[in-house]
């Protein structure tokens, strides 16, 4: 399976997928975190409470989104 996943930014930092759900985060060099959904392949949300890039991302194993 492929799937493209479009944004205003160009460059990628940071990816990371969820344990148990269909999520993957995205950290983006514009400090913008998006959450997707890569079974609907939506945009399920977006955190742009950064000034500068948004070098890594995770999920936290024990704290829920």
């Amino acid at each position: 399976m492929l799937t493209k996943f479009e944004s205003k930014s160009a460059r990628v930092k940071g990816l990371t997928f969820h344990s148990k759900r269909p999520w993957i985060l995205t950290s983006l060099h514009s400090g913008i975190i998006q959450l997707w959904d890569y079974r609907m392949k939506t945009l399920i949300d977006k955190f742009d409470e950064h000034d500068g890039p948004v070098r890594g991302i995770h999920f936290h194993s024990a704290q829920p989104l």
